[in-house]
């Protein structure tokens, strides 16, 4: 049934929840399973750059790179099949693009419930993926801690 599955991976507690589910489902799929991990180019971001904050985006790249690396040998050495993607950029504009690119059966990605001001000030990812992506998403809820 997948044959590609892309997994949306920060790190978080919650996207832990979410790569449980996407890994059991490549393991008992034998499907690939894509790591991607986005550094947000938010403007959020781009304020905290511009107070003094240093090279925030180029600092972020680099964590979560180094996040994916451990991800990623983590599941090789539980036999699955893995592929690790870091870029930068709106999460739901890359999510998206590498979904086509890769051919995506299925996307995967974490939810924290957020109240009503941190959905004004993060928008919803997961709107925009249901009206774009090429593919089913699968939604794994945490608590965010």
């Amino acid at each position: 049934m997948y044959k590609t599955i892309v997994m949306a991976y920060d790190g978080s507690s919650f996207s832990g929840a979410a790569l449980a589910h996407a890994s059991a489902l490549a393991d008992l799929t034998k499907a690939e399973l894509h790591i991607l991990s986005i550094a947000s180019t938010s403007g959020s971001m781009a304020v905290a750059e511009s107070l003094g904050g240093g090279d925030i985006w180029g600092q972020e790249e680099q964590e979560l790179r180094e996040r994916v690396e451990v991800t990623l040998k983590e599941l090789s050495d539980q036999g699955l099949r893995v592929v690790g993607r870091v870029r930068c950029g709106d999460p739901a504009d890359q999510i998206i693009a590498y979904a086509h690119e890769v051919k995506a059966n299925l996307v995967v990605l974490g939810h924290v419930h957020k109240g009503a001001l941190g959905r004004w000030l993060h928008g919803s990812v997961g709107v925009k993926l249901l009206d774009h992506l090429p593919c089913s998403l699968l939604v794994a809820a945490g608590n965010g801690d």
